[in-house]
Order: structure tokens, then sequence, then C-alpha cells
């Protein structure tokens, strides 16, 4: 018995030990954080114990944890689009429940952000001395849009991106600009960190043509807690490329769950368009088309590192089919002829019956092959996009912390060139008895494989009062090539001659040592200053490789019969139809480097807030440069401030726009020409042409506005800006061989030159108008928000050369559209800088939430845009006739290739409902108006089956492109569904 008790004793006083064993290692806090409206759990609410490192997010349900002694704390509790709450805490025994209800804040927009300043105050965007949006999860997730570059341009009024069709590599990467400005204008950050740009540069007739971008779309969309958009010059406080704003993406931190979606959807829509018959009248088309399937995956998880460690690790699997909006080719010839077009007419014949028994022929065997005329692929390329991305932190002590994040994206993707027709008889390889190897022509395709990878790993902590930072990004992308479904005519003849080829690869990595230290001061009236200073350090490197042989090499003088009926022969194009393959004398591997030192100043007494920044910076390929940025804002009364800076910016020419060269296939008025791209340093561009070595674009920027609050929740900000950018650097127009004095054995297979240079000054005006309002309306809460911008672009001054200046290549007596002055920067290219994108874009937007239900509406009005075409048709002789008499006109003398595209407005529509706590199902539209932009022109006199053709009348790539995708795209109505979960 005693042995029995004894032991019985022992048991007992281990349990008892145990239990408050673990009652102690349980201590802590515990509790759910809801909306206090409509009592919803807030996943992913961030819960931070003040003044120390310890914190956690809340899970799917709301519910959060915190192991802590016995002690009085204080919870930092927050989510994007909520007011942040501080509540006070006891922990003495056991779990304390602390539950947490956040109101939502008075403006979407009206979040902590950290850019644009470096100061340690937390400002809100209407509390910022510059204009600054902020795109949270909620806006993120709620709507179609499934890449970052596409969301923006539906929610961020100054921001621009479509894509882009026909356009070579430029088809898989969207080109982005804010403000109208160029996408390499545009500072792109992760986390605060400069994001490296892609190693394409756009050389096709894009938006954002002869210009080096960054590729958003890479990033997962999962991965993003939210996204910063700086409206203002801050190349001062950022360095190159800030010149229209910085846009700062930052990552999911301290995530404590798992979530996760799957999204698929597909267009359907009704495409309506005119085309010109024959007979003098048009011929209405209707098309429904079901295309562009998507099906997208993605997840986030988070995860704890030891005891007080973050991981956030997010993925994305993308695959979207390609859409087609082409319509049937018009050139009157497919089989016969020349090139689409009319050979000349037999001596002796009349030319109208001549082509007329052509067409009768071509069309016969059209009919006996049913040849099918909708022969081009204009639309969106199909791609596939698998990306990881990492975040992260480690403290270290209750001061520092060691803080990494990264990914890692491969994409791949097909976009499609111009048909090359059976009678483009120079364009097609022929088979061992001199037959085409393609007898009905081919579409060449350009595959496309995108490699991007980054790294960024930093330490921060306290050095006495002042904090300190230093971190290294490391970022790389290559852009492989391979041309499909093609062939080279300059190879011998074969029965089965090459129809793929590795065309090529671009490489570009950057990597950026930053060190930074700041500290705020505060004076016994409460006066602060916040200083920051720094420096950084930046390597890049650019590389072109070369393709294989036989998407380059070839016989350049080799003779190909023509088509009949006539005889004769024709010189074989030389390369790979669609994208000639880079030349191992196009290749390079070319690095610099650059130092920076900045110095960022931030005060503020009373009402009064002003900033100042500096910073120096060289560069190892042309110098030095120091740039400078004042900025102020005044609290007028407690509803009302004014705002305001003044900045000097630049950007550096990208090693890209220096260094490239290559052998490309453009289209001319609707035919195909190998144009040359020189680089910066080619004995032609710098003795022949007379361009400079590239400098970097300088500007000065202006702004001003005004915010405001009324009310409960009201908030307005406008802001007016002016951006002056003098050499700015733009991808030339076309020069011919003739012009630079080729001789015939130069550059064969070459038709025209370009370059890049610092050709052109522009000036940009515009204003930003964003409004919120927050109501209660019965038992649910509406959110309503406009965002306006008006934005003007005007090419100022034309920088030129003394050749292109000089009187007798610009005679007075000539058609201008021979000039080199025109050559150089075309009236098209202005157009492209002034016109081609909507010079104002206004998203009003309202979701109501009541119960389980989420209702989100939005509308974007994208305006006008403009098309102008290359030769002036306006141009007059001296005895007031028109020189280029090609062009149709109204009444008014008016060339209808000349085109106003009217605004359109393009309407989304979602509806959520959750099934649970942790499961939610979306369903929705983009565009569920099925809203088409204006058809663009076709001349009449190129109906099908005209004996009256020239291609070059209008814009429409003989009849086969019918709209711009310069204001919101042209796939017509998007259908999706989504399933969310939370856990």
């Amino acid at each position: 018995m005693y042995n029995i008790s004894t032991m019985s004793r022992y048991l007992l006083w281990a349990t008892i030990w145990l239990v408050t064993l673990t009652s102690a290692l349980a201590q802590g806090i515990r509790g759910r954080v809801t909306d206090v409206t409509t009592k919803s759990a807030i996943p992913g609410a961030t819960v931070v114990v003040m003044n120390s490192s310890v914190g956690t997010t809340a899970d799917a349900s709301g519910d959060y944890s915190l192991k802590l002694k016995p002690g009085s704390y204080t919870l930092k509790i927050s989510f994007v689009g909520y007011e942040t709450l501080s509540l006070p805490v006891t922990v003495t025994s056991g779990d304390v429940v602390a539950n947490g209800e956040l109101k939502e804040s008075a403006s979407a927009l009206s979040e902590v952000v950290v850019i644009g300043s470096r100061s340690q105050t937390a400002r809100t965007n209407v509390q910022t001395a510059a204009p600054v949006d902020v795109i949270s999860t909620k806006e993120l997730k709620g709507f179609p849009q499934v890449d970052i570059s596409q969301v923006l341009n539906f929610v961020a009024p100054s921001f621009n991106s479509n894509r882009q069709t026909v356009t070579d590599g430029t088809d898989h990467i969207d080109p982005a600009s804010l403000r109208g400005l160029g996408p390499d204008q545009v500072l792109v950050l992760v986390n605060g960190k400069r994001r490296h740009t892609t190693a394409l540069v756009n050389i096709n007739g894009s938006v954002g043509r002869g210009s080096v971008g960054t590729d958003m779309n890479v990033i997962p969309v999962a991965a993003v807690e939210r996204i910063e958009v700086l409206r203002d010059g801050a190349a001062a406080q950022y360095g190159t490329d800030a010149i229209a704003g910085v846009i700062n993406v930052v990552l999911k931190k301290n995530y404590n769950g798992f979530s996760a979606s799957l999204t698929g959807g597909q267009n359907m829509t009704n495409m309506k368009y005119v085309i010109p018959n024959i007979n003098g009248g048009s011929d209405a088309r209707n098309q429904k088309i079901n295309d562009g399937s998507l099906l997208q995956f993605d997840f986030s998880k988070g995860f704890r590192l030891g005891k007080e460690g973050r991981l956030t690790v997010s993925g994305q699997y993308n695959s979207h089919d390609r859409t087609n909006r082409s319509a049937n080719d018009n050139a009157p010839t497919i089989y016969l002829g020349s090139a689409g077009g009319f050979p000349t007419t037999p001596a002796g014949q009349d030319a109208t019956a001549f082509r007329k028994d052509l067409i009768a022929q071509d069309q016969a065997i059209i009919q006996q092959r049913g040849y099918n005329r909708q022969n081009m692929i204009v639309g969106n390329s199909n791609a596939k996009n698998l990306g990881i991305f990492v975040n992260g932190g480690i403290p270290v002590g209750t001061k520092s912390e060691f803080y990494f994040s990264g990914g890692i994206t491969h994409r791949t993707g097909t976009g499609y060139g111009n048909n090359r027709i059976p009678n483009s008889r120079n364009q097609q390889p022929l088979k061992a008895d001199g037959t085409l190897y393609y007898p009905d022509g081919f579409l060449p395709g350009i595959q496309s494989s995108i490699n991007d990878q980054s790294l960024i790993l930093g330490y921060k902590t306290m050095l006495g009062q002042w904090n300190a930072e230093i971190s290294n990004v490391i970022g790389q992308n290559t852009f492989g090539f391979t041309v499909t479904n093609s062939g080279n005519a300059s190879l011998p003849a074969n029965n089965n001659p090459q129809t793929t080829f590795d065309a090529g690869k671009l490489q570009f990595l950057q990597n950026t040592v930053n060190a930074d230290l700041s500290r705020r001061f505060v004076s016994a009236s409460n006066t602060t200053l916040n200083v920051a200073y720094g420096g950084e350090l930046r390597f890049e490197n650019f590389q072109t490789h070369a393709g294989e042989s036989g998407s380059y090499s070839g016989d350049p003088n080799r003779i190909l019969p023509i088509a009949p009926p006539l005889s004769g022969t024709v010189v074989a194009a030389p390369g790979a139809q669609v994208f000639p393959g880079l030349q191992p004398s196009d290749e390079v591997n070319k690095s610099r480097n650059s130092q920076a030192l900045y110095l960022d100043l931030e005060g503020e007494r009373g009402k009064l807030l002003v900033g100042a920044a500096g910073r120096f910076e060289h560069y190892s390929d042309f110098g030095s440069t120091i740039n400078g940025k004042l900025t102020a804002r005044f609290q007028v009364t407690p509803a009302l401030a004014v705002r305001g800076s003044a900045s000097t910016g630049f950007r550096a020419p990208s090693l890209h726009q220096r260094y490239f060269q290559n052998t490309s296939t453009q289209f001319v008025n609707g035919l195909p020409s190998n144009t040359l791209t020189l680089n910066n340093d080619s004995p032609i561009v710098r003795n022949v042409i007379g361009v400079d070595a590239l400098k970097p674009e300088t500007s000065v920027n202006l702004a001003l506005g005004v915010t405001a609050r009324a009310g409960r929740a009201f908030t307005l900000t406008v802001d007016a800006y002016q951006i002056d950018i003098t050499n700015r650097i733009v991808y030339s127009g076309s020069f011919t061989r003739a012009q630079l004095g080729f001789g015939t054995n130069d550059y064969l297979g070459v038709n025209l030159v370009r370059f890049f240079a610092n050709a052109i000054n522009t000036r940009t005006r515009g204003l930003d108008i964003v409004a919120a309002e927050r109501l209660s309306v019965g038992k649910g809460q509406l959110v309503l928000t406009a965002a306006l911008n008006f934005n003007k672009n005007t090419v100022t001054a034309i920088n030129s050369t003394p050749l292109i200046d000089d009187p007798k290549n610009n005679p007075v007596g000539a058609n201008p559209s021979t000039w080199y002055r025109t050559s150089l920067f075309d009236r098209n290219q202005i157009s492209i800088i002034e016109d081609y994108l909507p010079r104002s874009k206004w998203n009003l937007s309202a979701t109501y939430t009541i119960g389980k239900f989420d209702i989100a509406a939005r509308t974007v009005r994208f305006g006008e845009v403009k098309f102008k075409t290359a030769t002036d048709p306006d141009a007059k002789r001296a005895d007031g006739t028109y020189w280029n008499t090609q062009f149709s006109r109204d009444e008014t003398g008016h060339a209808f290739i000349d085109q106003t595209f009217k605004p359109v407005w393009i309407t989304d529509l979602t509806v959520t409902y959750r099934l649970t706590k942790a499961i939610g199902v979306t369903v929705g539209a983009n565009n569920v108006f099925d809203v088409y932009p204006d058809q663009l022109y076709i001349d009449p006199r190129n109906a099908l089956g005209s004996t009256d053709y020239a291609s070059g009348r209008d814009n429409s790539n003989r009849g086969r492109f019918l709209f711009s995708p310069n204001q919101g795209g042209y796939n017509g109505r998007y259908v999706f569904g989504r399933v969310s979960v939370n856990f």
C-alpha cells in the first residue's frame, strides 16, 4: 500500500506539475479579427506586439494566437483597407482573449505608404507631399484580370498597359506606361528595392517603341500584399527611370495560413465589323467567337522560421490560349501575280482587263485549293506562365532583422507574324523540283521562352538611434526566340527544308547594393526632422547570343522564279521568315557600373511638411549626373491641404539601346522589309549619320495639388503636373540604302536601317483626380471611388544631325515624305508618343458588401486615341495640290487614313459568395457589354476583287487588322469563375 500510495502521490504531483508547466507555456493572447460592420473574419490581418519583434497573422477564420510571458502589452492590429487598431492587453496566466474589430479606413486609397519618402513617420496617401495610389489585395483579386499589369490597367487611372499583337517578342511582355510616358520612364520596385528590366527591347510599332520595360507579370498576384503607385518624378530619390513615377510591389509578409484560388474563363463575344465590297457599298460582318480560354491556379502559404522568423511562399500557374480578331485578306491575288498585288501590265495590254483576268484565274485556284483568306492571327498570343516567389525575415535580437525575397518564373508562348502568301516568292522555300514547299503559303510563328530570376538579401538594425540597412538585389531576365512553321528561302532547295529555327537569345543581368541610414529627430516643440542618406552600387550586363546558322545564313544572291503568269526571277529574302536569327556579328557582351550617393531630408512643424532630396550618380559609360527634389505640404484646415513638388530627373540610356543590333522583318505599307537595327557604336551611325553617343534623358517635373476630407469618410485628391524631357531616346524611322550610300554588296538583303538616338524633347501635362466615399447602406457597406486622369504629350523639338538637316537632303521642292528629317522621326512615330495612348482615363467603381455577398461593379472610360500615317497626307506642292494623292479624302480634304477613335467604356461586374469562412466563389465578366473600339479604316478601293488596289492606302494590313489595342484591348466580353479557399 505504501509503495502504491507513494507512487500515486508522485503521479498526482507529476500530473499537477505537467498541467502547470503546460499552462505556463501556453500563456499568451488569442483572439479573432473581424470587420466591425459585417462581423466577417479578416484573414491575413497582422497582429504585432508593440516595441518587440513578436507578431503573427490571422488565419482563414480570422483567428490568431501569440505566446507571451505575463505582463502588459499593446497589440497593433492592421490590415490593408482598414484603420489600425491599438489594443492594450494584460497577460497573467493561461490565454487571454483579445478580439479586434477593425473599421474600414476612410478611403481605399488612404493606406499607409512607404514609397515617395524615406521618413519613419507613417503617412496615408492623403498626408503625403506627392500623390500615391494604393491598390489593395481586395482590388487585386476582386476582378477578372489575373496579371499585375492588366490589374493596374483597370485600377490605376494614370497607368496604361495593353497587350500587343504581331510585334515579335513584345507580344509576350506588355508595354506599361505611367502618365503617357515610356515603359522605361517608370521605375519598378519590389519591397522598395529596384527591380531589373527585361532583356527585350521593343522595336516594332507598339506603344513604348524603342524602350526597355519591366515585366511585372512574372510576379504572382497571390504573392502581393499591395501595390503603391507614386505619381511623381522621383529620380532624385531612387535614381534612373523614375521620371514618370515609381511602382512599388509589396509582397506578403507575416502571413500565417494557406490561401489558394482556381480561376477559369474565356472570351464569349460577338465581333461586329464592316468591310467594303466591290460594288461600292459595304458588308456588315458578325462573328460569334469563343476563345482565349484561361486556367490559373495560385496559392500563398505562410510558415514560421524558428521562433519568430517568417516565410511566405507564393506560386502561380497560368495558361491562356490565343485569341484572334482578324478579318479576311483582301489582297487581289494570292497564288498568281506579285506579293499580293499586281505585276506590271504586259506591253500592249489594257491594265484593267489584264488585272480582271488575273483575279479570275487566281480566284479559280483559291476555290480549287479551298484557301482560307482569314490567314492571320491578330490577338493575344497563347502563353504558359509558372512562377514561385518567397518573402521572409528572421529577427536577430530585438532590434535587427535579416530579410530575403526572390522568385523564379518561366514563361513560354507563341505569337504570329504576317502570313506569307504563295505569290510572295522571295520568301518561299522551294523543294528540289522547284515547287513551293508551302504551296498555300504559311503563317510563321515566334515561340518565346522567358526565364526570370531575382533575389533580395538584406539586413537592418539599429546603430544607436539610427536605422541602418544594407541590401543586395540581383535579377536576371533571358528571352529566347524560336521561329516555327517558317523557312529560309535563301537556303538550297530541299524536299525537307528546315522549318524551325533557334533564332537566338537576349540576356540582361542587374545587381544592386544599397546602404541606407535614417533617423528621426524630434525637438521640444514637437518639430521633427527625418534625415536619410546612403549609397548605391549597381552593375549591369547585356548579352545577345546568335541563333543557329540556318536562321540567318544562306545565299544572299539566290534567284527564285516569280509567280506566273509572268516569267522572271526575284532575289530570295535572307534568313528565317518572320524573324531572321541574330547573327554572330550581332553578338554583344557589354557591362557597366554606377555609383550613387543620396541625401533625403523631411521636416514637419505644425501644419507645414517640407522635404528635400539630392542624388549624385556616376556611370562608367557616360559620366555623372546630379538631381534634386523639393516637396511641401501645408494643412490649410483640418479638412484641406495643398501640396506640391519640383524636381529634376534623368534616365540613363539602357545597355540594350546602346548595343542592340539585329535584322528583323518589319512591314511597311503591308509589305515585308528586312530592317537592320544598328547599334550606337556603328560607324554608319556615328560617322555617316552623325549621331553622338547616347546620353541620359533629363527631366524637370512640376506638380501642384490639394487633398481634402469631408464628413466621416469622403476623401478627394487633385494633382496637376508637368514633365519636360530633354534628349529623349527613341528608335528612329527608316533610312533607305540609297540615303546611306550603301553599295550593291553592302548589307545584302537589308532594305532599311534604323538606330537609337537622343532625337526628341517632349512635354507632358496632366491632371489626376481621385475621390472615395464609404457609406452604410442597409446592413451592408458601400464603397464608391472615382479616379480620373487627363494627360497630354507633345513632341516639342526634334534633335537632328548635320547630315539629316542638310538642305540638299530636305529639298523644298520635293515631297516631304522623302526628306531625311522625315526619316529620322516621322509623323507616325510622333503620333505614337502624342496620341496612341488615351489622353484621358476614368475609373468609376462601386463595391457593396452585405452578409456573405460582395458585389463589385467597375467601369473604365478609355479616352480617344489617334492614328497618323507616316506619309503626310496633308503635304502640298507649291501649286496647292497634294503630294500624296493615294489617300482617300472627305469633302474638306481630310485623309481618312488619319483616324480619331472615340472613347470606349469597358464595364466589369463580379459577385462573390462566401460558402463558408474558408471558401468563396466568384463569378463575373470583364467587358460585360461586349464593347469594341472603333474599327480601323479600310479604303473602299481596296475591296476584295478591286483592280485599283494599293495596300498602303490604309492601315488595315490588307483588311486583316480591325482594331487598335490601346483602349483596353479588343477581345470583347470575357467571363470567368473563381473558387478561393483560405485555411
